[in-house]
């Protein structure tokens, strides 16, 4: 969660539902706790970062009901399943 560092608990509770209405995420970046790293000097790697996990939930969450929907999941696992494995992921 995002810790303010000004205004009192009820100006934090309101950023955090103003966020939540809005279906934005409050969790922590990858780059945040990172001590070799000033919030400072590297704010866009972490925002890109965290807006593209986001995306590609959402994308995933659409898609997955999309084919639900239309009784295609069946076939997506069965196509997936088919792939063979990307050589570059360990």
């Amino acid at each position: 969660m995002i810790i303010a560092t000004w205004g009192d608990e009820t100006d934090r509770r309101d950023a955090c539902q103003y966020l939540e209405d809005r279906v934005v995420g409050d969790s922590e970046g990858v780059f945040w706790n990172m001590k070799c790293i000033s919030p400072t000097t590297i704010p866009v790697p972490d925002i890109l970062h965290t807006v593209h996990l986001g995306m590609l939930k959402h994308v995933m969450d659409w898609l997955m009901s999309f084919l639900e929907q239309y009784s295609r999941i069946d076939k997506f696992y069965q196509l997936r399943a088919m792939m063979p494995p990307y050589s570059g992921l360990a």
